[in-house]
């Protein structure tokens, strides 16, 4: 279960018609892929994909926050600048929530700008869905000083403005 509206189901594919008829009894709705990216962005939950790959350290993605890095489990690449991260370095980078304007066509990897950065990106857009009214949401990997500043702009320094929405957690 990821929140209280969407779920994962692994099945076999022969048993995936007859759960699917079980849950719309029960009052279960499909979505497509915007619908869960949407329900994604919303929950605070960036999804890495092919443009942002290897951009960000996890707790620039709030992983510490939501359960998706344990500083006390295994091994895994980049481990060392992760835990390095978490002990001794002041973070300067967090995920934020973002609605964009109505018709945006930008795209996870699109650059984000602020004042404080000038003509230099403050961070990239990590995941985008549109909204049932017509406008856009997104997960954007922002420096801090920018976002509390609160003007944010897509694509270029002058570029459409984007405002900054609540996330379901606090930023540690």
């Amino acid at each position: 279960r990821l929140g209280a509206q969407r779920l994962v189901l692994a099945v076999a594919s022969e048993a995936a018609p007859a759960l699917f008829d079980a849950l719309a009894a029960a009052g279960a709705v499909r979505a497509g892929t915007a619908a869960w990216q949407l329900g994604m962005i919303r929950a605070g939950l960036p999804l890495i994909t092919a443009p942002t790959q290897e951009e960000f350290v996890a707790q620039m993605l709030n992983y510490e926050l939501i359960g998706g890095v344990d500083f006390h489990k295994g091994c895994y690449p980049g481990q060392e600048i992760v835990a390095r991260t978490q002990y001794l370095g002041k973070l300067k980078k967090r995920t934020y929530r973002l609605a964009l304007p109505a018709g945006s066509t930008a795209a996870p990897g699109t650059d984000v700008y602020a004042p404080d950065f000038g003509e230099q990106s403050a961070g990239k857009l990590v995941n985008v869905a549109p909204t049932a009214d017509g406008g856009v949401e997104a997960l954007a990997v922002i420096q801090s000083s920018s976002a509390e500043a609160g003007e944010i702009r897509v694509g270029a320094p002058d570029g459409p403005r984007a405002s900054l929405l609540d996330l379901p957690y606090a930023l540690g």
